[in-house]
């Protein structure tokens, strides 16, 4: 049976460690994939605090998605003696290696951001995002804004806007279908328009514009993608066509495009998106890597990080960790 763990979670499962003495003889390494991209940034700071709140030392390397440079700093930090080590691979195909070394070592191992596993398939602890799951959330929150708008449900159209290469972005889509859907029984799949996309926001831009050309009878949108940048392209879609604010509703994915889509204070389609802090990934991992050296806790299979919802009206909030 899987176990998942929200970030809420961590602080109960580690609410007797500030009691207990010191982890000033406990050795963490970090490594990342790409360390100086801002969602990594924030990540390692994030561990780097927990480390130092329960006094155990940190290290931490960048290996710019070099599979062979993420082993050979595997190996140094084991070498070195830390005590657990919290990897984001450049690679899920090196996974295997990475655990077997750690077991080898007796070293406890968290995955972060992107999950492996074990040569015999059995998965390392991992801490991030999943991805059905806020697809969901999304899904909810359109129907919910959906209801409150008063739509007529037969002349709706949703626009899946989808990176068909990418199992994270698919999945992630079909959770905000299958949410809608079941929380809206006047609207049918029937009524769903997939559009392909490559992923950025420019061709999000001309995909739904394509899509509104060929639908010019559709009243109301309701639109939904992996990112944040392909709903803020289908936004500005139906913006340049000139559709109103209040004749679609798009919900974007990871808060990259809340500056544009907030900053001007000006009602768009674009009604929020889900942002992850990317600071508690790497908060969560190195507590758990603690409590399991510290204190024999077994780390659970999945630890997944809950979206915040940032929109107009709460974006003051979260403008200076977004824009800064």
């Amino acid at each position: 049976m899987k176990l998942a763990v929200q970030t809420t979670a961590i602080a109960a499962l580690l609410a007797g460690i500030a009691g207990t003495a010191a982890a000033d003889d406990i050795r963490i390494g970090y490594i990342n994939k790409m360390g100086d991209h801002p969602w990594f940034v924030a990540e390692v700071e994030g561990a780097r605090g927990a480390a130092e709140a329960a006094g155990a030392s940190f290290t931490v390397q960048d290996v710019q998605f070099n599979a062979d440079m993420a082993i050979t700093a595997l190996d140094t930090m084991i070498g070195d003696g830390v005590d657990g080590i919290a990897i984001v691979v450049p690679d899920r195909g090196i996974g295997p290696v990475v655990a077997a070394r750690a077991a080898e070592a007796g070293i406890k191992l968290v995955a972060v951001d992107d999950d492996i596993y074990h040569q015999d398939g059995t998965k390392v602890p991992f801490v991030g995002l999943d991805s059905y799951n806020i697809g969901q959330a999304v899904g909810n929150e359109l129907a919910r804004q959906f209801t409150a708008s008063g739509w007529d449900a037969g002349s709706l159209r949703l626009a899946s806007i989808e990176d068909r290469k990418a199992d994270t972005c698919m999945q992630r889509n079909k959770g905000a279908e299958d949410a809608f859907l079941a929380a809206v029984p006047g609207v049918s799949a029937d009524q769903v328009v997939r559009v392909a996309y490559d992923n950025t926001m420019v061709n999000a831009i001309d995909v739904m514009t394509t899509t509104l050309t060929a639908n010019p009878t559709v009243e109301n949108w309701i639109f939904y993608s992996c990112n944040d940048d392909g709903v803020l392209g289908a936004a500005r879609a139906l913006e340049n066509s000139g559709y109103s604010a209040d004749q679609g509703i798009g919900i974007g994915i990871d808060g990259s495009r809340a500056c544009d889509a907030f900053g001007n204070g000006r009602a768009s389609t674009f009604k929020g998106t889900m942002w992850f802090n990317a600071a508690n990934h790497g908060k969560d991992a190195v507590n758990l890597l603690i409590s399991a050296i510290k204190d024999g806790a077994d780390m659970p299979e999945n630890t997944f990080s809950q979206p915040e919802l940032v929109n107009l009206d709460n974006f003051g909030d979260y403008k200076d960790g977004l824009c800064g």
